[in-house]
């Protein structure tokens, strides 16, 4: 897979002579991987997804999307077209009275024709799932419904690469659930995804896991190898997924399984290949 972004020893600092949020930053990210970004409140993970559209331009260092500097400001917009984001609470990211209004606000910043900004709008709202939402006020959904419109809005621009920002931490399980088959459909269409979670259950559906701490990253790898470091999860104050916590107290109740599961559907499996085979 080509690269598409690259952190080049980059220190960012809030406040000039402060501490670092983050400190001497190098990685590539590739296109079409999925990447889960974890780590405790504080720990620069959301900084880092800032810094990746020009929300943020680095203290030091170079932040490269598509060879393009996020510090040179004749690029910054067209980084912004390459690089999306999804915030926490998708209310800050609505302007308009309707969802459809709502989604054509960013084609019109666009320059797009109406014919074409009708095609994207149709295409998105079909594709994230709210076609029946168009004509709704986005005040008045439900908080899964909120954030797939949000999604549908930064996926109508057509980016690259989508970050999303907590964006599952307000929903309850219904919506969360809502939002992660989106992630899910949009990573099989090739769209390159940074999920900022807490949500462990969401971590595992990534390619790799990126753990930070304290502004560095001290864990970067597959989420098999990740999540079978408890202790440094523990470190940084995070948990295991439910499926790996109850693979392990299965294990110390003696029953071990011959695969590492990291979801229900593959816990669940695996023990009925146990099973069966008894």
């Amino acid at each position: 897979m080509s690269t598409l972004i690259q952190l080049q020893d980059v220190t960012f600092q809030y406040d000039e002579g402060g501490q670092s949020a983050i400190e001497n930053l190098s990685l590539t990210i590739s296109a079409k991987e999925w990447i889960a970004v974890l780590g405790r409140n504080g720990s620069g993970k959301s900084t880092f997804g800032r810094l990746l559209n020009g929300l943020l331009p680095p203290t030091s260092g170079a932040v490269i999307i598509n060879g393009l500097s996020t510090t040179d400001e004749k690029e910054i917009w067209n980084i912004r077209k390459t690089v999306g984001m999804v915030f926490q609470n998708p209310d800050h990211q609505f302007v308009a009275t309707t969802v459809r209004d709502d989604l054509a606000f960013g084609l019109e910043n666009l320059g797009l024709t109406r014919d074409v900004m009708q095609v994207r709008i149709d295409r998105y709202a079909h594709l994230i799932g709210i076609s029946h939402l168009l004509d709704a006020e986005p005040y008045r959904l439900s908080g899964g419904q909120k954030q797939r419109v949000a999604i549908a809005g930064v996926m109508a621009m057509e980016p690259e690469v989508l970050i999303f920002d907590e964006s599952t931490s307000m929903l309850d399980p219904v919506g969360r659930k809502e939002v992660l088959d989106t992630l899910k459909r949009l990573h099989q269409r090739g769209i390159t995804i940074i999920s900022i979670t807490h949500d462990m259950d969401e971590a595992v559906l990534a390619d790799r896991v990126i753990i930070f701490d304290k502004g560095r990253i001290i864990k970067d790898a597959h989420p098999i190898d990740v999540f079978q470091a408890p202790d440094l999860l523990r470190q940084v104050g995070l948990t295991l997924p439910f499926s790996v916590q109850l693979q392990n107290e299965l294990r110390d109740k003696g029953i071990r399984l011959e695969n590492v599961c990291l979801t229900e559907e593959e816990l669940i499996s695996e023990l009925w290949i146990s099973y069966s085979a008894k």
